[in-house]
């Protein structure tokens, strides 16, 4: 199989080459990251959601709201789960005090 080359190999002088390119030796590739702890584009963090149908009243307040305080869906579901969390007292309910 023939080595595939870049469209801009015959544009690029051999000086600003990639040092890899110039030696024909690949770099070294990450090592994978586990995908159940992360997706990769937000480290340490996890998804937390629901799919709401557009039509749902709630769902729309919800943007609206969003909108018009100009503040992040993820701002305002953080203090919802905040507020719910302390209403049920579920940190003391499941032994975190």
């Amino acid at each position: 199989m023939a080595k595939r080359t870049s469209l801009l190999a015959p544009a690029m002088t051999p000086q600003s080459r990639p040092e890899a390119e110039q030696k024909n030796v690949s770099a070294p590739s990450a090592p994978p990251v586990n995908a159940a702890r992360s997706s990769g584009k937000r480290p340490g963090k996890y998804h937390l959601g629901a799919y709401f149908d557009p039509a749902d009243p709630t769902a729309e307040a919800f943007r609206v709201l969003a909108a018009r305080t100009r503040r992040s869906h993820q701002d305002l579901l953080a203090e919802a789960i905040s507020e719910l969390v302390a209403k049920y007292e579920a940190d003391k309910q499941f032994g975190r005090s």
